[in-house]
């Protein structure tokens, strides 16, 4: 039944059986249609809002594991540099206590420190020690090594393979810092004995060991009958003939104190080699030296004369000890 707006009389109004028979199905099967899409569409979206929670938790625990890696590879970048740098420091320093080695045994010998190439390295001696081999062996002394300073057995070798990386890490830290320690404490013992090699080489150099001049012994050391005077008294050198003109050398090094005329003794030498030594050497033809000059083991100071009370041509060479005579001999290789 319809009213109309306009006041007028109520109508009816049919609708067919058939109509709502076919219409009805229709109707309730698209509400069901609807009402299941509408389920299924919430489903996948609540099922999609699960997947990107549970996606984002594993996304957060990702990133948490990275920044875990990361850190961890901090760590062994910052080991690794650091063993690294102790490592360099450790080389440097078992290098210098090389050098240290052979400038040593340089003193000792006489060669002086050892020489260096344009680059910096040792020279052809060492660096053939250094290429493996004993450092030490061609120069008659024990080489240096840390080796026989930190000993090892086979349980630690084995104990070392069961360690992980991180105490392997530290022990290899702990170890290289006792190395650097130990090669510190190296230096400064070769830098001690370094001093005293010096020392000792100083002396070595100071004190007459070779012969004035080469010719031969004719009056030795002791009493004897002087072959001009002709009266027996203490002869406080020896006497080596040679021919007129023959070089005569400083027997070590030292300054001369003395060159000139001496009474008997014609013309003379007289240096003063330090440590109360002292060398003298006369009947020169003539001085190659002054007073105060400084002079080297080896260096000509005269010539071979037969000035003074003298037989012929030769050189009389004393050596005293705290102003006390005692035989050449003694001194001359």
């Amino acid at each position: 039944m319809a009213i109309p707006s306009s006041g007028g009389p109520p109508k009816s109004i049919g609708i067919p059986f058939l109509v709502l028979r076919v219409g009805l199905p229709i109707a309730i099967g698209l509400a069901i249609f609807l009402l299941g899409s509408y389920l299924y569409m919430t489903h996948g979206v609540v099922q999609l809002a699960q997947d990107r929670e549970s996606k984002g938790a594993t996304i957060q625990e990702l990133l948490k594991e990275n920044e875990v890696l990361k850190k961890e590879k901090d760590e062994r970048l910052a080991q690794l540099e650091a063993l690294t740098d102790k490592t360099s420091k450790l080389a440097a320093a078992v290098e210098q206590v090389v050098d240290e080695n052979a400038e040593i045994w340089g003193i000792v010998k006489g060669t002086g420190p050892a020489k260096k190439t344009s680059s910096g390295s040792p020279s052809a001696e060492r660096g053939a020690t250094s290429r493996g081999g004993d450092r030490g062996a061609d120069r008659g002394m024990p080489a240096v090594g840390l080796s026989d300073a930190v000993p090892g057995s086979e349980q630690d070798v084995r104990a070392t393979a069961c360690l992980s990386e991180d105490q392997l890490a530290a022990a290899a830290a702990e170890e290289l810092a006792g190395l650097l320690e130990l090669t510190g404490s190296m230096q400064k013992d070769m830098s001690s004995l370094r001093s005293s090699a010096m020392q000792y080489r100083n002396r070595i150099d100071h004190t007459p060991s070779i012969e004035p001049v080469k010719g031969t012994i004719r009056s030795g050391f002791g009493n004897r009958l002087h072959p001009i005077l002709r009266v027996t008294r203490l002869h406080e050198g020896v006497d080596i003939a040679a021919s007129r003109g023959t070089p005569i050398v400083a027997t070590a090094d030292g300054v001369v104190t003395k060159a000139g005329w001496v009474g008997s003794y014609g013309n003379a030498v007289e240096i003063s080699h330090g440590y109360g030594i002292s060398t003298f050497y006369a009947h020169n033809s003539r001085n190659a030296v002054k007073a105060g000059t400084a002079v080297k083991k080896g260096q000509v100071i005269a010539y071979v004369g037969s000035t003074g009370l003298s037989t012929g041509p030769h050189v009389h060479y004393e050596v005293r000890v705290n102003k006390r005579p005692v035989n050449p001999s003694s001194y001359m290789k």
